[in-house]
């Protein structure tokens, strides 16, 4: 027996109505009846096709402002009723329910309507219940109902009537059934995030569509997806992105690009005092190899990749300004995988243009605080934690000398690379006689703080133009558990440093400071990053 099944009564209600027109055409040609209501209907018979209203199927009128128009037995009857079940076919016959063969539906726009900005009240007007309940009520009978849950099933649907003449398998139900219940889920997930913002900490709910496959993950044998969410609090994101020439982008090209928005944002956030200030960040594996913050695009650039040249190599590059055709030029044969800014003049396009696997990501600056979440899975399972965002407020020095006030705007840049920087972090950050901010050390991903120190390659420090150790602010992004790290800094020539304290032996690294003349304050907000 064949499972194929004739569709002889369609009941449309859509919202977006593009494509539709297609599909309608098709089943008036089929001779399939079509059942609809409202916007539906009155679309529907601007085609000049026949179409039969809900509202003489049920013998009641949309009602409450349009809220009820399909929640009745003798449309859910319809879809409802199992073919091949005695009772059930009995009941259509006593109560008049004619049978419904396919359901197409497409729902309130709830995501878009949140994401807008609009009133709460025109937000809770497009949750959709008669259209989830369709989808739900077609889905689940996909033994004799074929279900549209989307306006990205509509081509799918109108292949399937065209290849089949109206006809549809067990399977084809069955899969259109599953897109049902992922539109459903989804739908339903949006509505719960949006009521559960800052409500509750112990439930969650993640529904991710229309993944990017990836070439390859971190490694070339490993699979990568790339899924993007619609984070309403979170404004701006990297996911957004428009990416203008190059080649399709890597999973850790992906990773890369998001440490240097975020790194370079927040430096740009951190600093208060420039005029026309411009953030250029410099990542390699994550980690910023160099960040400066200047009144001038291309000083910015210079000094960021002055930080650490040799790292800055394949690197992923930020701005926070627009990219001019003298900052395009200044790259010349420099090899970069990325750059991003919030614009790109047309000159500065041509120049690039020459470098063909080059990737041009336009994204508007980082917001100073996004709300976002963290995500991080572990074997089984999956972390959520918020952003480590903000700026630290408190400095309190515990040295006999003082940290000078004037060194604050310094250290709240310093700590801002520091804590972009994969712990154990050290950064050393020094400001320039026009003001101007820059990374000059950074030691990172040492599984203790003194290596981390030691990786700073001072000799290399010493020998960068105009530099001075002693002027410039050593930062650890968390406490010193000895005085062998400030040992280490006072041979090096070190003079300021910022850590959270913390400790126990923080009376043990303070007396070493103070033994060095060393000025030291604490924050009281540890930066940790794995």
């Amino acid at each position: 027996m064949t499972d194929n099944k004739k569709i002889k009564t369609a009941l449309v209600s859509v919202y977006n109505k593009e494509n539709l027109d297609t599909i309608i055409y098709r089943l008036n040609e089929l001779g399939v009846k079509i059942l609809s209501t409202g916007g539906t209907k009155s679309f529907i018979e601007s085609l000049g096709i026949e179409v039969t209203s809900v509202e003489s199927l049920t013998g009641y009128p949309s009602i409450l402002g349009g809220r009820v128009k399909t929640l009745h037995p003798k449309v859910f009857g319809g879809i409802l009723s199992r073919r091949n079940n005695q009772g059930d076919q009995s009941h259509l016959v006593q109560y008049e329910i004619p049978e419904i063969d396919l359901v197409i539906v497409d729902l309130y726009p709830f995501e878009n309507t949140v994401a807008s900005g609009a009133a709460e009240q025109e937000i809770i007007e497009k949750i959709d219940i008669g259209g989830i309940s369709l989808i739900r009520a077609a889905a689940k009978n996909y033994n004799d109902v074929i279900v549209v849950p989307s306006q990205k099933e509509y081509i799918p649907l109108l292949n399937l009537l065209n290849g089949k003449c109206g006809e549809s398998s067990l399977d084809d139900r069955r899969n259109f059934a599953g897109k049902a219940f992922a539109v459903s889920s989804h739908y339903d997930s949006a509505i719960f995030n949006y009521f559960n913002r800052n409500v509750s900490e112990d439930t969650e709910r993640i529904s991710l569509n229309n993944g990017e496959i990836l070439r390859y993950g971190e490694n070339p044998h490993q699979k990568a997806v790339f899924f993007k969410y619609n984070n309403t609090s979170a404004g701006v994101t990297l996911a957004n992105a428009h990416v203008l020439q190059g080649k399709a982008l890597s999973y850790n090209n992906m990773l890369d690009a998001d440490a240097a928005w975020k790194s370079a944002g927040d430096a740009y956030h951190s600093v208060k005092h420039i005029k026309n200030k411009v953030a250029v960040s410099v990542i390699k594996h994550l980690n910023p190899c160099g960040l400066a913050v200047t009144g001038n695009i291309l000083k910015s650039l210079e000094l960021a990749w002055e930080g650490d040249p040799i790292s800055a190599y394949g690197s992923i590059i930020c701005f926070t300004d627009k990219v001019t055709a003298e900052v395009a030029n200044w790259f010349g044969s420099k090899f970069v995988e990325i750059i991003i800014a919030p614009e790109f003049t047309e000159d500065a396009l041509d120049i690039f243009t020459k470098k063909k696997n080059l990737r041009l990501m336009v994204v508007p600056v980082k917001n100073e605080i996004t709300g976002e979440k963290l995500y991080r899975s572990i074997n089984g399972g999956i972390l959520i934690q918020d952003e480590d965002e903000g700026l630290d407020a408190e400095f309190n020095t515990v040295t006999k000398k003082p940290f000078e006030t004037e060194k604050a705007n310094l250290a709240k840049f310093g700590i801002v690379a520091c804590k972009h920087l994969k712990s154990n972090s050290i950064a050393i950050v020094t400001e320039n006689k026009d003001g101007s901010f820059w990374l000059t050390g950074a030691g990172m991903g040492q599984p203790n703080r003194l290596d981390s120190l030691r990786q700073l390659s001072i000799p290399r420090f010493k020998m960068k133009e105009g530099l001075d150790i002693e002027k410039s602010v050593l930062i650890s992004d968390a406490f010193f558990p000895f005085r062998d790290s400030i040992d280490a800094a006072n041979e090096y020539g070190v003079k300021y440093i910022i850590e959270p304290g913390g400790s126990i032996r923080d009376n043990e690294v303070i007396e070493a400071c103070d033994e060095f003349g060393i000025a030291m304050a604490f924050t009281g907000k540890r930066h940790f990053k794995h």
